[in-house]
């Protein structure tokens, strides 16, 4: 089986436009928010005072190449196709191999545009004659390869917030299998929409903070939410070791393992004893020690208490346990791209041998979580994902080491 390594990682979000802005950022423990309009006829019927916006979105250097994409394509694809741009920019590509694959995670079409068009057509009986392209998930991925000329295996996955680790996951399973060199993979989300819909669909859920400040507390009393964000695109390069050293490649990260399973138990709920999430970490795991753990983290009821159990089962105390981080709490939880972000933070995490900090309330006792950012030996660190459904996937990278 060939070996696997991350070379290029391009994040797009406001708390930063490059991965080393993103990290950077995270370990001040900063984070870009934005209150509800009070003027939005929706907004009387949320809760929620902010919310994390939509990073802006600007052509820069790859404006030619976009051309195309932002005329007949989907907020979600055309930051799909920059992130990818940008990403093989980072790997020192000037363009990918023509094999090269392609998975993007997106668990919506875009909110805004799908909205915008619903809305013209009810009061003008006009329509964008681009709106089935443009609302069509599969799009997101399909415009990635358009631009970037790939002709390797393709697809959008949308495993609800599982989505991107998976996307990263199926890049890794290929290469290491031996069918392309080359896989860009991350995810891609957009959800702006004016009547604040999904808002309020979590909020429903119970799922999303009603916090004045717009504070969550993973692994603590006081959680009650994730921090809603509007999305956001951010997409790896993965490409197999040799592929990689013949050019040059500075190597983030080895990427040694993938797994994912389903809970087959509800639509919404993780299991409450998290019994397959745990065979699935352990399977991926093995004997290896773990230095850090950058958990699903969502902060909600549910979510924390599982995976606090998961962890106590498989590392021990608190002693024992690698460092663990939530990174959601200043990111915003951006659904199906969530896990790409954060692999992106696990690679730098290895990169820096540093582990941001978090924002906690009255933390549970008995996880090696911390609200300081600290310095640390990483050489292994294990990223994982949660969704809706009962999806479940986790990754682990290591130091390259030759």
């Amino acid at each position: 089986m060939n070996r696997v390594v991350i070379t290029g990682m391009a994040p797009i979000c406001p708390l930063g436009n490059t991965h080393e802005e993103l990290f950077k950022n995270l370990c001040e423990g900063k984070r870009v928010l934005q209150r509800i309009d009070k003027n939005n006829a929706a907004r009387s019927k949320i809760r929620a005072e902010w919310l994390v916006p939509y990073p802006e979105l600007e052509d820069g250097k790859f404006a030619d190449r976009l051309l195309q994409v932002k005329a007949r394509g989907s907020t979600s694809a055309y930051a799909a196709v920059k992130a990818s741009l940008l990403a093989l920019e980072d790997a020192g590509l000037e363009k990918a191999d023509e094999d090269t694959m392609v998975f993007v995670g997106s668990d919506s079409f875009s909110m805004k545009e799908y909205t915008n068009e619903i809305t013209r057509f009810e009061t003008e009986q006009k329509m964008n004659i681009m709106t089935v392209p443009i609302t069509m998930q599969s799009s997101v991925d399909s415009w990635v390869t358009i631009v970037l000329g790939t002709h390797g295996r393709s697809s959008v996955l949308n495993m609800a917030c599982a989505s991107a680790t998976t996307a990263v996951g199926w890049g890794y399973d290929n290469i290491r299998a031996g069918r392309c060199k080359m896989a860009l993979c991350g995810g891609s989300t957009c959800i702006t929409d004016k009547n604040l819909t999904m808002n309020k669909g979590f909020e429903y859920l119970k799922c999303s903070t009603t916090d004045k400040d717009g504070n969550v507390y993973p692994f603590s009393e006081e959680r009650c939410g994730f921090l809603f964000s509007e999305g956001g695109a951010c997409m790896l390069v993965v490409e197999e070791l040799e592929h990689a050293l013949a050019r040059g490649a500075e190597i983030y990260a080895e990427i040694t393992g993938f797994e994912s399973s389903s809970d087959a138990y509800s639509i919404l709920s993780m299991h409450k004893d998290g019994h397959v999430i745990e065979a699935m970490l352990r399977k991926l795991i093995g004997d290896k020690k773990v230095d850090y753990y950058n958990s699903h983290g969502t902060a909600t009821l549910l979510n924390d208490e599982v995976e606090r159990t998961v962890l106590k089962n498989i590392f021990g105390s608190k002693e024992e346990q690698p460092a663990i981080s939530a990174t959601k709490a200043f990111l915003g939880h951006t659904l199906a791209t969530s896990g790409a972000f954060e692999l992106s933070v696990c690679a730098d995490s290895i990169r820096h041998n540093k582990v941001h900090g978090n924002m906690l309330g009255t933390v549970f006792n008995d996880i090696n979580i911390t609200s300081e950012t600290r310095e640390l030996q990483v050489d292994t660190a294990v990223s994982a994902s949660f969704g809706f459904g009962g999806f479940n996937s986790a990754i682990m990278l290591e130091r390259f080491k030759g």
